[in-house]
């Protein structure tokens, strides 16, 4: 690895110290916010001068343990489970900063909040986060906690590793040490959400934009004049002379399905037909003669021959056959530029029309015991003729917002989009964004005419994946895989254990992008989270238990927990 900011007479600094301590008897903590090192040179007129890459810290803390009456100063002013959070505007112990919060209401399950997206501008205001970050004097058996910390690189794109190790151990009445005793995890928290997400049975939709700007050169559709070969030897290769969206969307179908596969494949407890893929694709709309009342043009997986669905509701759990052609050269998601040229006959983009298709494709479900998700690709706004007006972004909002909060299927909505020009297309796409049973607060995004910060209307950052370059498609629709898939788990055992993994210079590395070949950077500009997560086992009431949780007590131990993160340019880092 480079260590190129030593030759610039900077020091490197870790981040996140001191966070200490959960014991029977005592327990003490801590977390800092900042660390600054080179990362690149610069010239302003003739002077050279060193760039500085920058890591703010944030978090959320839970307890599960003693009932409020009991012990209130386990608790913040919000209560039971709620402990501390950094920023927290309100003092009560939920994650908050101006009109932005974790939950609205401290009686809402932490499991449906998120921690704030916080820019570097807004920890430009705040102040030293207060230490210690967990502090807990009376742990007993069968109490958890877990803390998610918040991450935000500026200015600069980084690689980063998470560290710790036992600072001070004090032995319990049978010489027994507390971190032996705990369990402990540490994981990649893609979402925010506090909850480490493992792969559930699903019924997962992929609604696919077939407007013209996906295909057609007049409406920007060919992003390259260059010849693409799409699949592979063992899905079968289709080949083009020029690129279009369409062609990229299809080879990040590919991909998706891939390492869904390999993920069931590899998981016990999942069973083949435990996951299952339907589709919506949406073109434009038809006039028909009839510019006032135009016809969208949306067909579902249900209508699509040879889908491969057995109870006919437009589900197959026969996944990779979608993508591998068959020996006519056939399979449902492949050959889409054919597929596009068939289906468009309007004008515009129907994604209203599109999420009312993919609610009534949960509805008509034969088995409806999966959990619902769709995602959604588009690069096109609300758009039938004529002028597009804000009654068009709204009604596209309240159609989402049925799709996320539907009593029945209310599902997580990912968005693969597009900035079209128009600023209130990418804020709506960035609205629409979320996970299921969160509402969007259409009157608000309407009051505020399509501007300003998504998250305050319901949207989150977790769940949109924006197409600077169209040639990244395919490595954005991964990225929606590994939001759907399980997600990484850096460190599990006992607390011991976890600490062990992290206490060598500098810790144990962190993907950007868990899965994919290499290690990836993380990018400046947006918060990205990491999950800790204890729990004091009860053991005297099982019966194979070699531990005796009596000789633990009175015991504590304090322990660091820290994120280190270095320039990514010019540095190397090894695959493991």
């Amino acid at each position: 690895m480079s260590n190129k900011n030593d030759t610039l007479g900077l020091s490197r600094r870790k981040i996140l110290g001191s966070i200490g301590a959960i014991g029977v008897a005592s327990v003490g903590a801590g977390l800092g916010t900042s660390a600054y090192f080179s990362d690149r040179e610069s010239i302003d007129g003739n002077t050279l001068t060193a760039g500085q890459l920058q890591m703010h810290g944030s978090w959320q803390q839970l307890y599960y343990g003693a009932d409020q009456s009991v012990r209130p100063q386990d608790y913040g002013g919000a209560g039971r489970p709620w402990v501390n959070a950094y920023p927290d505007d309100t003092e009560n112990g939920i994650q908050s900063l101006g009109d932005l919060t974790y939950v609205d209401d401290p009686s809402d399950d932490p499991v449906d909040g998120r921690n704030i997206p916080l820019s570097c501008g807004d920890f430009e205001s705040l102040g030293d986060a207060p230490r210690p970050a967990i502090s807990l004097a009376d742990v007993k058996p069968g109490d958890e906690g877990e803390v998610t910390f918040g991450f935000t690189l500026c200015d600069n794109p980084g690689y980063v590793w998470m560290n710790g190790e036992v600072t001070g151990e004090i032995a319990g009445a049978g010489d027994g040490q507390l971190a032996d005793y705990l369990r402990a995890k540490i994981w990649r928290d893609e979402d925010c959400d506090n909850v480490y997400d493992d792969l559930e049975p699903s019924d997962l939709v992929l609604m696919v934009d077939f407007s013209g700007s996906m295909l057609y050169s007049q409406y920007g559709g060919v992003v390259s004049g260059d010849g693409i070969t799409v699949g592979d030897s063992g899905y079968g290769e289709t080949t083009y002379s020029t690129t279009t969206k369409i062609d990229l969307v299809e080879q990040g179908l590919i991909e998706f399905v891939e390492l869904l596969q390999t993920e069931i494949d590899g998981d016990p407890d999942i069973d083949a037909d435990d996951f299952r893929i339907g589709a919506v694709f949406f073109d434009g709309y038809s006039n028909d003669g009839n510019s006032s009342n135009p016809g969208a043009n949306v067909v579902t997986s249900a209508d699509v021959p040879d889908w491969g669905d057995p109870d006919g509701d437009g589900f197959t759990s026969d996944i990779t056959d979608l993508v591998t052609l068959d020996s006519d050269g056939e399979a449902p998601l492949r050959n889409l530029r054919d597929k596009l040229d068939d289906l468009f006959d309007g004008t515009g983009t129907a994604l209203e029309e599109g999420f009312g298709e993919l609610i009534d494709l949960f509805d008509e479900r034969v088995d409806g015991s999966r959990k619902p998700q769709s995602i959604t690709f588009t690069d096109g706004e609300p758009y039938f003729g004529g002028s597009l007006t804000n009654d068009r972004f709204e009604e596209l909002l309240v159609a989402a917002n049925a799709a996320r909060t539907d009593p029945d299927y209310a599902t997580s909505i990912f968005i693969v989009g597009d900035d079209t020009g128009d600023s209130r297309a990418e804020f709506t796409q960035r609205v629409m964004a979320g996970p299921a049973g969160l509402p969007i607060d259409v009157s608000g995004a309407t009051a505020a005419t399509f501007s300003g910060d998504p998250f305050t209307y319901g949207g989150d950052p977790a769940f949109f994946f924006n197409i600077d370059d169209p040639a990244s498609i395919p490595d954005l629709f991964a990225q929606v895989a590994l939001e759907i898939l399980p997600e990484e788990v850096i460190a599990c055992g006992t607390l011991a254990d976890v600490l062990a993994v992290l206490e060598s210079d500098p810790g144990r590395i962190v993907d950007a992008v868990p899965r994919a070949d290499g290690i990836d950077c993380f990018e400046p500009g947006r918060t990205y989270c990491v999950g800790f997560s204890w729990s004091f086992p009860i053991r005297s009431n099982d019966p194979e238990a070699t531990m005796d949780n009596n000789d633990v007590q009175g015991a504590s131990v304090e322990f660091d927990l820290g994120l280190y993160t270095e320039q990514c340019r010019h540095n190397f880092v090894a695959e493991s």
